[in-house]
């Protein structure tokens, strides 16, 4: 199935290195989601203008790194490995704005 990665505070994250992944159950043949199931985990780089994603001088979220509203991370029960690689790899408007780090650290 698939599954969606979120992390802004203004969707209900606490702050962007917490990514919350979730997921639809569907049970007895419903239409619709029966329930969803959420899961989600701190990581300690997202990119932004310093490392750590949270520098006390950043002016606006972006600054802060990446910030993902809505992105399908499995669709149909692939994972989109690629996608997210780009998405976490690319840095915001700036040239000190950098996408994350340490890729493996969020792999």
């Amino acid at each position: 199935g698939d599954a969606l990665l979120c992390n802004p505070p203004s969707a209900g994250g606490s702050h962007l290195p917490d990514l919350t992944i979730i997921t639809p159950v569907f049970y007895g043949g419903a239409a619709k989601p029966t329930f969803f199931v959420a899961n989600r985990g701190h990581h300690a780089d997202i990119g932004g203008i310093t490392p750590g994603s949270m520098p006390p001088h950043s002016r606006f979220l972006s600054e802060e790194g990446m910030a993902v509203k809505t992105f399908k991370i499995t669709q149909r029960g692939v994972f989109q490995e690629e996608d997210i690689i780009e998405l976490l790899t690319r840095g915001g408007e700036g040239a000190d704005n950098v996408g994350t780090r340490r890729l493996s650290d969020n792999m």
